[in-house]
């Protein structure tokens, strides 16, 4: 069931996984549209923060218009590494009015970079609402869905078929749960170290229609904890911008 965030105007699909600072989806309300901004470079996440702030505040928004984020890491963390990074960032969110009574209302992925890593937690890309520009389609962020306890730390290609299967099929639920499918998004990213050509044509390809014409992007990187390696993610937006970095 889709929650409010009326200060931001958009929806999210609350987390299933509780007291977690990001949430499963986000779509823009009635008269608004979610546009994604890339970095022109990457900032440590703080910075980023701050950038993000004083862009929305150039805009005329909230803090809470901010309803995505995009974060690389160093390499994936221990389960006990990602919660401690969780809690800053959680306290981070709650000043922003964005994570309350552990539930978070922004989409989040984040990923650890296989080649030219950062060398720490960065901000790669934000999304935000806006007041729409006449009639738009509905606009969204899914976040990125990792392949879970699907055959951990296995890379053989049937494995890698498996853990992209079951990453492709929790984005799917999250469309329905949109009232949405494959044919209202404009990007969908898989993340991956390995080379997961054969597993986009046997379980993306066939599943996702029309999308197939704005083509599938893959990332060599991994999911951010470690035994977890393939993630994959989508958004349907009308605009994308670059924001440029000082």
């Amino acid at each position: 069931m889709l929650a409010s965030q009326s200060p931001g105007n958009y929806s999210y699909i609350p987390s299933e996984g509780g007291r977690v600072p990001f949430c499963n989806a986000v779509v823009a309300d009635a008269g608004y549209e979610i546009v994604r901004a890339t970095l022109e470079r990457p900032l440590p996440y703080r910075d980023g923060f701050q950038l993000i702030e004083q862009y929305l505040a150039t805009l005329g928004r909230p803090r809470q218009a901010l309803c995505g984020l995009e974060l690389r890491c160093a390499e994936p963390y221990t389960r006990d590494g990602f919660n401690e990074f969780n809690r800053g960032y959680a306290a981070l969110l709650q000043e922003w009015g964005l994570y309350a009574d552990g539930v978070g209302s922004t989409a989040r992925t984040n990923i650890a970079p296989a080649l030219s890593a950062p060398t720490e937690q960065v901000l790669f890309a934000f999304s935000y609402a806006v007041p729409a520009d006449g009639n738009v389609r509905r606009t969204f962020v899914i976040s990125g869905a990792a392949a879970g306890g699907v055959r951990v730390g296995e890379t053989s290609p049937e494995a890698v078929r498996e853990q992209v299967a079951y990453a492709t099929g929790a984005i799917e639920e999250r469309l329905k749960e949109l009232g949405l499918g494959w044919e209202d998004t404009t990007d969908i990213v898989v993340y991956a170290p390995q080379n997961v050509e054969q597993s986009l044509h046997t379980e993306v390809v066939p599943r996702i229609g029309s999308a197939v014409l704005y083509g599938i992007r893959w990332y060599p990187s991994r999911a951010p904890v470690i035994g977890t390696e393939i993630e994959v993610g989508a958004h349907g937006v009308r605009q994308e911008i670059r924001i440029p970095v000082a």
